[in-house]
């Protein structure tokens, strides 16, 4: 008899024998035993996982000669038939190479002749999101109300590319990925029928590169048994993969880590001449770095706890990298196999890539060390360096008495800082646009009781506004009310960030609403910079300038904090705010 492959040979006949998807296998055994199985059923999930084996033993349950029962008895003919592909009655479809709409019809046509060797129709269409639109809508209304001796079996590794109305005549089960501990147990009872003997490592390394589908991890551990003889270690499995190993991986990562651009250059040189290739070095160390990530983040996680199995300097290394350099690395390693897809020479992305992860690990080890030199040098200072430091706190010390006190020196501490403030000040510029003849209109017709009044409930008006938009009364605690007309107000800024997004019309709406609350008209605002309102009101007249002064003297008289606070500090240091 000629050699049949490991995943055909270990199929599961039964639903005991599928692996992982306990929560499909045990929903369809309770609808054969109540007898309440569907017309129509949908597989999802990755490839591998079951999907067609399940529709496979669903087929023989419900045929059995002896049920329908839970489980198949895979003794009668009918079973029999079924698993050797003979039973005419039970039709497998490829969708991807019979995906034409007159495939569809044929089906269409013949669902309603009734069975002949068995109890049920069962049609199971693998890769059925490989369909037309055109035989999806020629199998809508089949699938729908089919015969009651048809079963529709759809599966796929892609269901959001079916039509809703597929789906929704459907029912729907999501097969898993497998996870690893699973599928060493089923290797290992794959091998013991087999003299040949094969370590944990070997086994677990198969089962991370079959990413939870079973029939890749048989697949290789098949190609591991022809290439490795008696016994299969982990470095035959690595060979027949073309992956690296964890030692090559490992000591990458470490010249990275030290910013050494050579040694990791010279072990893509032995990758080459070895024959790997670069692409695949590069998946595996992405992974590799992902896995010392997670190892940073989630070391409790299953795979994480076999990649520590599999390489003993795995967690050296996840201690020694920060999850700050490992976030950069993954993403440059990422932008890289983008990258590589599209290159004409591997190697050299490869190598540059390197090179750019050894630049970043070398800034990162000159900065630790930048640091930690630091820290060394300020806790070896010398005695007198740290008299120097008493010194100079205490003259500080001593220049704030003085401030607080009033005296000279505080004098010339203000002196020395009015210049800084004063450049400050003048730095801004009427950058501002701002309707200059209303503005003006405004200021000469400003009405001087009715300001002094609105000054005096400024802060009440504040609190209102703060009440709607926090944000808002934040832009214009910087603002001053400067004239007040019967339909204008004029509100003036230091700040041009605040003067301009004030001005801005939800903004602008939102304070000439809470301003009529308080004086009963409404009023449209306007906003400008203060060197262009004094340049505006120089325009318009000295007697408004002296009664606005006038109104600023009589504000501040009437506060004795402000004056004492002045005597104290100077007119150029104090700053007046509600």
């Amino acid at each position: 008899m000629a050699y049949r492959a490991l995943y055909r040979i270990w199929r599961p006949q039964t639903f005991a024998d599928i692996v992982g998807q306990e929560h499909v296998t045990r929903t369809l055994q309770n609808a054969l035993k109540e007898q309440r199985f569907s017309h129509a059923y949908l597989f999802n999930g990755p490839r591998g996982t079951g999907k067609t084996s399940a529709a496979k033993v669903m087929a023989k349950a419900v045929n059995c000669e002896r049920g329908p029962a839970p489980e198949p008895c895979n003794e009668c003919a009918a079973c029999r038939g079924i698993t050797e592909g003979s039973v005419v009655d039970v039709m497998e479809i490829d969708a991807a190479s019979n995906r034409r709409i007159e495939e569809i019809r044929d089906i269409r046509d013949k669902v309603k002749y009734a069975p002949t060797e068995v109890r049920y129709k069962v049609y199971i269409v693998d890769e059925v999101h490989m369909l037309t639109p055109e035989a999806f809508n020629a199998l809508l209304k089949t699938l729908e109300e089919p015969p009651a001796h048809v079963i529709f079996i759809l599966a796929t590794t892609d269901p959001h590319k079916l039509p809703a109305t597929i789906i929704s005549r459907c029912q729907r089960f999501d097969f898993r990925r497998i996870g690893s501990a699973q599928l060493v147990g089923r290797m290992k009872q794959a091998i013991a029928a087999e003299n040949i003997t094969i370590s944990d490592q070997a086994l677990t390394f198969i089962a991370r590169m079959a990413e939870g589908g079973m029939r890749d991890a048989l697949s290789l551990l098949d190609q591991a048994l022809s290439f490795g003889g008696e016994r299969i270690e982990l470095e035959d499995v690595m060979a027949i993969t073309g992956s690296a190993s964890h030692a090559i991986l490992a000591e990458t990562a470490l010249h990275i880590k030290e910013g050494a651009a050579s040694d990791a250059l010279d072990v893509v040189r032995r990758l080459v001449q070895n024959g790997k290739s670069p692409e695949q070095f590069l998946d595996d160390l992405l992974f590799y770095f992902r896995d010392l990530l997670l190892y940073k983040t989630a070391p409790q996680l299953e795979e994480i706890q076999d990649r520590i199995m599999l390489d003993d300097k795995f967690q050296e290394l996840g201690d020694v990298f920060e999850r700050s350099h490992l976030f950069l690395i993954i993403e440059k390693l990422n932008q890289a196999k983008h990258d590589m897809k599209r290159a004409s020479q591997a190697r050299i992305m490869l190598e540059l890539i390197l090179i750019q992860l050894c630049q970043i690990g070398e800034q990162a080890a000159s900065m630790g060390s930048h640091s930690s030199g630091l820290s060394s040098g300020s806790a070896g200072m010398s005695s007198e360096e740290v008299e120097q430091l008493k010194r100079r706190i205490q003259m500080l010390e001593n220049q704030i008495k003085r401030l607080e006190n009033g005296n000279a020196g505080g004098q010339e501490l203000t002196v020395a800082a009015a210049p800084r403030r004063e450049t400050r000040r003048s730095s801004i510029q009427p950058t501002v646009k701002i309707p200059t003849g209303r503005i003006r209109e405004v200021a000469a017709a400003s009405i001087e009781p009715q300001l002094k009044r609105l000054r005096a409930i400024w802060p009440d008006i504040l609190q209102q506004v703060k009440a709607r938009s926090v944000r808002l009364h934040a832009w214009l605690l910087d603002g001053r009310p400067v004239a007040l007309s019967q339909d204008a107000l004029v509100v003036c800024f230091k700040s041009v960030i605040h003067c301009e997004t004030t001005s801005r019309e939800l903004n602008k709406q939102l304070i000439e609403e809470v301003v009529k609350g308080f004086i009963n008209r409404s009023v449209e605002l306007f906003t400008l910079m203060e060197n262009q309102w004094k340049e505006i009101s120089e325009s318009v007249g000295a007697p408004n300038q002296e009664r606005e002064q006038a109104a600023e003297q009589t504000e501040s008289e009437s506060e004795p904090v402000v004056d004492e606070a002045v005597k104290l500090f100077g007119e150029e240091l104090v700053d007046i705010k509600d």
